[in-house]
């Protein structure tokens, strides 16, 4: 994307992406239906191995990757400087700026929301999540939001990674208004706020020559910028458990395993429908 760009054009570049993702919903909602189904869907499973496999999984890769009861990470001078006089002064105040971000992670939801997001990426191979500054008052200065796949639409840059991303929610007028306190929205739309009526806002990032990009869109007839601005870093993060060649979306361990998923449950369904017919049998033989 160019800097300059119409709100209809990003409506229009995330359509194209949109398309392009749709061969992968399919599978998605599948591996999530016998793994993480909705509570409406959870009476057709029959065997909840793969569902304590996937919730293992996402837990230990939080243990191991960012465990909340350590610090998992570091600053420290680049190798030129580690060893000089200034090199040393400044490990010293990297070292306090470690401490303090550490307690900013621990006092955040960041634990919680990152475990979703792992639960996503073992699901759907891809884990998407974003860390915005949190309202003056909170506990923490950062504040995450584990962001749905099938809410996300992501596209490469020429490095390789998930630089442009597409992130569509369904808001009220209250919800966009206190996410978006600037957006200068018409009176119309203003005037006829309630009723449980929701708008479609799609916020995009991509990257260009000073960092990052972002805009803010509310679909409509007329479509309109809620927000702009730009980052030196983009504040969604996306991580993919492995890709084949080609491919924009990554491949997760239970996608690999959801034939035999289907298998293991099938059997486990035949069965209890097996002895429940067989236990009618007897009960019946012994009432005559």
């Amino acid at each position: 994307m160019n800097q300059a760009i119409s709100p209809a054009e990003i409506l229009a570049r995330q359509a194209r992406a949109l398309a392009r993702r749709r061969p992968h919903e399919s599978s998605w909602r599948d591996a999530y239906d016998h793994v993480l189904p909705r509570h409406d869907l959870q009476a057709s499973l029959y065997d909840a191995t793969a569902a304590d496999a996937a919730e293992q999984l996402a837990a230990s890769l939080l243990a191991e990757l960012t465990p909340p009861w350590s610090r998992w990470f570091g600053l420290a001078p680049a190798d030129a400087l580690a060893e000089t006089e200034a090199g040393q002064a400044m490990a010293f105040a990297l070292e306090g700026t470690t401490r303090i971000l550490q307690t900013a992670f621990d006092r955040s939801n960041f634990a919680i929301e990152m475990h979703q997001a792992f639960l996503d990426l073992v699901i759907t191979g891809t884990g998407v999540i974003m860390v915005e500054e949190a309202p003056l008052g909170e506990a923490s200065a950062l504040r995450f939001t584990a962001i749905p796949i099938m809410s996300a639409v992501l596209e490469e840059g020429p490095s390789g990674r998930l630089t442009t991303i597409f992130r569509e929610t369904r808001q009220d007028m209250a919800e966009i208004l206190r996410r978006f306190p600037f957006a200068e929205l018409p009176d119309a739309m203003l005037s006829h706020d309630g009723g449980g009526q929701t708008y479609r806002v799609v916020e995009a990032v991509w990257p260009d020559s000073n960092g990052t990009r972002y805009a803010a869109v509310l679909d409509g007839e007329t479509p309109m910028l809620l927000a702009q601005g730009g980052f030196a870093e983009s504040p969604f993060i996306a991580f993919r458990w492995l890709k084949a060649p080609g491919e924009i979306y990554g491949r997760g361990p239970v996608g690999k395993a959801l034939p035999d998923i289907r298998t293991a449950n099938r059997v486990v369904e035949l069965v209890l429908k097996n002895a429940s017919i067989a236990c009618t049998g007897i009960w019946l033989a012994e009432d005559d």
